[in-house]
């Protein structure tokens, strides 16, 4: 059964700006799961699950094809974009290179954040169901980034995360093992707790071209 994000699978109230909602409500639906690489979105079929018109769903998912997330699909609307290896071996050095340098910037990181880290993380290292373990994996990492108080940039990892999101919930559905990658975060926990930002912005950015590197071998498939 498909975990949904809090509210993701409940209609959008009204008060809340529309277009935006919209947009956001698509994104969580694909990042728990409910979308697969090359699954179709269709205008009519999301229109009647956010119980929205057709208008702000159609602008959703034109805004989620430039952001490089769905292609279009003759005839069939849209669909969610397969897995390349070429755009994996793209994003995942500019999403390290982006955090690494939110974490750089950040002046000081207050006790109640740290705490927020290291409960992420205990529940992260206990959770088995692949679509949960995504979800605590990108709370971690956001609120690491946005520590750093750069909306601009906040918006960019929070971008290329839901580029990513197919890659990393197919993977985490397939393979189980994780210890190495929960162990990797615990170091860059500690060196944020010890106030060694340049530092942790080192490992953060070997963490995560690790994880391209497992990404990419796992694309290329036994030899």
């Amino acid at each position: 059964m498909t975990t949904y994000p809090a509210g993701a699978n409940e209609p959008i109230a009204r008060a809340e700006p529309l277009r935006e909602a919209v947009y956001l409500r698509i994104v969580a639906l694909i990042s728990a799961g409910e979308y697969a690489p090359g699954a179709p979105l269709t205008e009519a079929g999301l229109s009647r699950t956010l119980q929205v018109s057709r208008t702000p769903v159609r602008e959703a998912l034109l805004r989620l094809q430039a952001e490089g997330v769905l292609q279009s699909a003759l005839a069939r609307g849209f669909t969610v974009r397969p897995l390349v290896r070429r755009d994996a071996a793209e994003l995942y050095p500019v999403l390290a290179a982006l955090e690494a340098l939110a974490i750089r910037t950040i002046t000081a990181l207050d006790p109640a954040t740290t705490q927020r880290l290291r409960t992420t993380l205990d529940e992260l290292e206990e959770c088995a169901d692949p679509v949960r373990r995504w979800q605590l994996d990108t709370e971690w990492h956001t609120a690491i980034a946005a520590a750093a108080g750069n909306r601009h940039l906040l918006g960019m990892l929070t971008q290329l995360r839901t580029n990513l999101s197919r890659y990393e919930l197919t993977y985490m559905r397939e393979v189980k093992h994780r210890a190495e990658v929960d162990h990797e975060h615990r170091k860059v926990l500690a060196a944020l707790a010890a106030g060694d930002f340049a530092h942790a912005a080192d490992l953060l950015e070997a963490h995560w071209h690790d994880g391209m590197r497992t990404i990419l071998d796992w694309l290329d498939g036994p030899d």
